[in-house]
């Protein structure tokens, strides 16, 4: 039973990091384009982006892949596990657009020639950018987290002085 508190505690975090993280980088796409009149909504992504987020970090977090550079200095730990989750975010990407192009076209060579039509390259690198750079600080607060002892950042952001 702690098990299933441990885990849900820690993709319960997790969420919360990447709902205010994501929430933010949607947010100011939809400012931007409230600019030249273009409605978006966000909401709905923000969560369910923040849910699949989590629970991929909390599962790719238990594999050994992952903790190949554990002997190493923190910062190629941070680096490498940036480059490890935002590489499976351009995959799974790449990934979706492919399996909604097929849904429309129900051939695959079809599929391919329209995912390559269609492809909005500026949009999707932007969003890998800025997903990355989520990865990339919540790396960074788990790096500093094991340092200064489990539990301690929480502490220190929440907890009265």
């Amino acid at each position: 039973m702690s098990k299933l508190t441990d885990e849900i505690k820690k993709v319960g975090s997790l969420t919360l990091f990447f709902l205010v993280c994501f929430g933010y980088i949607l947010l100011m796409l939809k400012l931007f384009l409230a600019e030249y009149k273009i409605d978006v909504y966000v909401f709905s992504k923000t969560i369910i982006s923040a849910l699949v987020a989590a629970k991929a970090v909390a599962i790719m977090d238990m594999t050994p892949m992952l903790n190949y550079y554990s002997e190493s200095p923190r910062y190629l730990r941070v680096l490498y596990k940036t480059f490890i989750y935002t590489s499976a975010v351009f995959v799974i990407a790449v990934l979706e657009k492919l399996f909604h192009a097929y849904r429309e076209t129900k051939a695959l060579g079809s599929a391919l020639e329209l995912f390559l039509e269609t492809r909005n390259l500026n949009n999707f690198l932007a969003v890998t950018l800025c997903v990355s750079v989520v990865f990339l600080i919540h790396n960074i607060f788990h790096e500093i987290d094991k340092y200064l002892g489990k539990g301690s950042l929480r502490k220190l952001f929440f907890n009265r002085s």
